[in-house]
């Protein structure tokens, strides 16, 4: 019945059919590559989209707002703010926006005099929506007339409570208001970007030419009533990004870019300064960058799996290489074979088309589930968009069309030529012959270091659109295939040394292994490549995850500064902090922005004494330990204050603290200097030292505390200090370690190291297992001479030990060359940002051992296991079967 049934198949049914094994393990390839190369571009995605997602939702005020400035008469404000707001509206588009404005008065006299005998001044304001933004301490809101509310720092400068009243003169008109206080309020938070350039109402009082106090807050009908005399109006524009889709980003950024057109058309005499645009364009550039950064291991994946199943395609067209050349000889037409190729390879690639998509959410749960990459929020898609299908489409002709590709390819041969071909030496591969790999080789040194000299993977195409280069993109890929195919060109080589190795020693199974590896490397060279090229994506998954890891810890130790930072409140000393549990040691310190050649600079003041105890400074970055940089920086009087800066900053002489102008000697150079963003120029003195520079006009009070914790163990010390805006450089690893992008990154390293153990583990037993087949007759003969199962299993171990060996070795050590030449840049350009801290590389040498122990423990599994199916053969019955055929 089955048999009738079979024959009424079509012939390319039954033609497949015939050899399960083989199809089965193309089958498994195909599916196995369209599933995981969906998953990773499905990961990639929703990790590039959380990521620029956490990114606008925690966007501060500076980079978002939008500020538009004027002086208006009072009859001309309405028009105005009409004119700006529907400005602001038409460039934000669908993207909700809050326009707040805030108007000013001219200034009017207190009767109070300032130590010159000039008179102090205060102004009328409206704030709008300052309610929300501030609290009362006493009284009430202005509701009317000349009622006002002052600001805790303006009611105590001024000496006046709720309920008060004072007399002031405009300046203008000489009149008098008299005014009275029905409220004081405080700013929830002083130092928020909204208040920026509102001095006089964060600190209630503003000293220049003149001393001012104040502002006077009044409500807005009372103020245009009243004081809209020489007024000047702020709008604050605050738009809500919630619903910003990442793709949006650089149309909505031209659009936002357009705002001061849009609002000088209808306010010629409106200033406009907006951020939003820049910061939409870096975000931009940053979901690039993320994208192409996780395309890497995709890449690596795409070559690793088109090896793996052209290695599969490549045994089945020598298995079934008489078949063809039969068919060949009897009349078939190269038409007639390439359409049954082509069909045989489209019946087994179409199926995972359509479910490859389905199962890589199902994929991508279980990574998901780590605690790293839970910690991020970032989830994995429950269903496959269109997209998805796109890819796993695409794919699967793709490998189709490899399948199909050698058995065209073995139908030139006739049978005769066929038979004749059976007995000679393997010859080498047609990429060999042809020099394809050295032109590889070429290629991806191309690749490398285009990838080491700029700052990320990308180029601009015309128009001025950023999109992935491709060729930097696959960089890493090409590195790693070019490398393991330029070391099959050694096969043949280190088969022979093995052979004259073994010829004259004793033993079976050694030298019967290496004669026959010497004979057939092109036999044991494809699953060497395969297995090379596996382990190298392992290692380097490892190693780029462990220097992603590092590059995090190092970023939050070097902006920290110290274990933490604490900021200086009155009455600190070194005992506040040193009786706190885990505390080690505390350094007092002042920071400030100075002027060093015309540019701003940080300059960190701190106790050179203890310092070097606290400060956590990578070794790399100074060729001077912090010990000896401390002796160095610890000055006399009457000398320039010694220094050590970074490196922009190594010609200065002279720095410019407020109007103090002080003479420094630069003693020392570091990289980037700790306690400061990356890359920003800043000097490093000795507090004593600063103060014995008598600078006049100059003063240096302790602004923070510089902290060490015993074990590098924060959690206590942080947790007695959470009231305070301590950096803590736990938190900062953690919140780096958090970010959807690099958790995005590690993951897909993850999910590629997986799928490549996976196609190193197929490969490797089916090749194994077609191998063991073809020489079926060759065991039969030995176990028919006596040969035990010990001897079997030795021989099998000694031919695919060559294998695996060198597939180790050779794909650790070709691992460490490329992780050398693409891993810091590649995680530099993870980044998107330019300079900053130089990436150190982190090879993981335990997990790698422990990578290399558990893929020879399998293999060698797998080789005992086909050891003991050959030796359970009768040899009898496999003689006979192959007179037979």
């Amino acid at each position: 019945m089955v048999r009738t049934v079979r024959g009424r198949l079509p012939l390319v049914v039954r033609r497949a059919l015939a050899e399960p094994l083989l199809l089965a393990a193309a089958f498994g390839s195909i599916m196995l590559a369209t599933t995981a190369i969906s998953a990773l571009l499905l990961h990639a995605g929703s990790a590039t989209q959380a990521g620029v997602r956490r990114a606008l939702d925690t966007a501060p005020l500076a980079a978002t707002a939008t500020v538009v400035t004027s002086s208006v008469a009072a009859g001309d404000f309405a028009g105005a703010d009409r004119a700006v707001r529907a400005g602001i509206a038409h460039a934000h588009g669908e993207v909700p926006v809050r326009v707040t404005v805030r108007v000013e008065s001219a200034s009017y006299a207190l009767k109070e005099e300032d130590h010159g005998g000039r008179p102090v001044l205060t102004r009328f304001a409206a704030y709008e929506g300052l309610d929300g933004q501030a609290d009362l301490v006493s009284g009430r809101w202005p509701t009317e007339g000349t009622t006002v509310a002052l600001s805790e720092p303006a009611a105590r400068a001024m000496g006046v409570a709720t309920g008060d009243e004072f007399t002031v003169v405009g300046r203008l008109d000489g009149k008098p208001v008299r005014v009275r206080v029905t409220g004081v309020f405080r700013l929830r938070d002083p130092d928020d970007p909204r208040w920026k350039g509102e001095e006089l109402l964060r600190y209630g009082t503003q000293t220049g030419d003149f001393t001012s106090r104040g502002p006077l807050v009044v409500p807005a009908g009372a103020f245009f009533e009243r004081f809209a005399t020489g007024v000047s109006a702020r709008w604050l524009a605050e738009p809500d990004l919630r619903r910003l889709s990442p793709d949006r980003l650089r149309p909505f950024s031209a659009s936002v870019a357009a705002v001061s057109a849009d609002v000088r058309a209808g306010c010629p005499r409106c200033s406009v300064t907006e951020t939003l645009s820049g910061t939409l364009l870096r975000l931009d550039r940053g979901a690039l960058v993320a994208r192409s950064t996780m395309l890497v291991p995709v890449l690596q994946l795409l070559v690793l799996s088109a090896y793996a199943l052209a290695l599969t395609a490549r045994l089945l067209a020598e298995h079934r290489r008489m078949e063809t050349a039969l068919l060949r000889s009897r009349g078939g037409g190269s038409s007639r074979l390439a359409a049954m190729a082509a069909g045989e390879a489209l019946l087994i690639a179409l199926p995972c088309a359509p479910v490859a998509p389905f199962l890589a959410p199902v994929l991508l749960r279980p990574m998901s589930a780590f605690p790293w990459i839970e910690a991020t929020g970032v989830e994995p898609p429950r269903a496959p968009d269109g997209t998805t299908f796109a890819v796993a489409a695409a794919v699967a002709l793709a490998c189709a069309a490899m399948l199909a590709a050698p058995p065209l390819l073995a139908a030139r041969r006739t049978y005769v030529e066929e038979q004749a071909a059976r007995g000679r030496a393997d010859r080498p591969g047609l990429v060999q012959r042809a020099g394809a790999d050295v032109a590889l080789l070429v290629l991806a040194a191309l690749a490398v270091w285009r990838l080491r000299g700029q700052d990320a993977p990308e180029t601009t195409r015309l128009g001025g659109e950023l999109w992935l280069d491709p060729l930097v993109g696959a960089g890493p890929a090409l590195a790693l295939l070019c490398g393991g195919m330029a070391a099959l060109r050694l096969v043949p080589a280190v088969a022979r040394v093995a052979e004259r190795a073994t010829r004259r020693r004793p033993g079976f199974g050694p030298a019967l292994a290496a004669r026959q590896v010497s004979r057939r490397p092109a036999r044991y060279s494809g699953p060497a490549l395969l297995l090379t090229m596996a382990t190298a994506i392992g290692v380097l998954s490892l190693t780029t995850a462990a220097t992603w890891r590092g590059a995090q810890e190092d970023r939050a130790r070097h902006l920290a500064g110290a274990a933490l930072r604490v900021p200086a409140l009155p009455g600190d000393d070194a005992r506040t902090f040193t009786t706190l549990p885990g505390v080690a040691a505390a350094v007092p310190a002042h920071r400030a922005r100075v002027v060093a050649d015309g540019a701003d600079a940080t300059l960190i003041a701190a106790d050179a004494a203890h310092l070097s105890r606290v400060l956590l400074l990578r070794p790399d970055l100074s060729e001077l330990s912090p010990a000896t940089l401390m002796s160095r920086i610890a000055g006399s009087a009457g000398q320039p204050l010694p220094v050590v800066v970074t490196p922009g900053l190594a010609d200065t002489v002279r720095i410019t603290a407020g109007t103090a102008s002080i003479p420094i000697r630069v003693v020392g150079v570091v990289t980037a200097m700790p306690g400061t963003p990356e890359g920003a120029p800043a000097l490093l003195a000795d507090l004593s030292a600063l103060r014995g520079q008598g600078a006049k006009g100059a003063d240096w009070p302790v602004t923070e505390w510089w902290l060490a914790a015993d074990g590098n163990d924060t959690t206590r010390a942080a947790t007695a200090l959470a009231r305070r805006d301590v950096v803590d450089v736990a938190t900062l690893t953690a919140g780096y370690r958090d970010d959807p992008t690099a958790a995005g990154l590690q993951g897909a390293l993850l999910l590629g190291f997986a799928a490549a153990l996976a196609f190193a583990v197929l490969g490797f037993l089916v090749n194994a297992a077609v191998s063991a087949r073809e020489r079926r007759g060759e065991f039969a003969v030995l176990g028919a001479l006596g040969v035990s199962f010990r001897q079997t299993l030795g021989l099998l171990a000694a031919e695919q030990s060559f294998v695996i060996g060198l597939s180790l070795a050779g794909g650790v050590a070709l691992a460490m060359a490329v992780s050398a030449a693409v891993v810091p840049p590649m995680v530099t350009a993870g980044y998107a940002t330019g300079g900053g801290l130089p990436v150190l590389l982190h090879i993981p040498w335990p997990q790698v051992a422990a990578l290399a122990v558990a893929v020879l423990a399998v293999l060698l599994v797998i080789v005992a296991g086909l050891a003991r199916s050959l030796h359970r053969r009768e040899p009898a019955a496999v003689l006979r079967a192959g007179e037979t055929s």
